[in-house]
């Protein structure tokens, strides 16, 4: 079990200089350490090039035919 000698000095009966020290210890203790940044690298995206006629063999007949009218300018506004 701890005892009265076990405590160090009151801060009243401290010196300046002591008091620094002591101020400096406790806020060295509570700084976490920074832990470096990982260095990862982005990787690039493949890029997939599209195919026009997959897409449209996918399309309903109907909305082949309203995008051939669009782009042909017969689109109704």
């Amino acid at each position: 079990m701890a005892t009265i000698s076990d405590f160090g000095k009151s801060v009243t009966q401290m010196s300046q200089d002591e008091l620094f020290g002591l101020l400096r210890e406790l806020r060295q203790s509570r700084r976490t350490n920074k832990r470096p940044a990982k260095s990862s690298k982005k990787s690039s995206a493949s890029k997939k090039e599209i195919d026009i006629f997959s897409a449209l063999q996918g399309m309903p007949q109907a909305m082949r035919d309203a995008l051939i009218k669009e782009l042909e300018g017969e689109s109704e506004e």
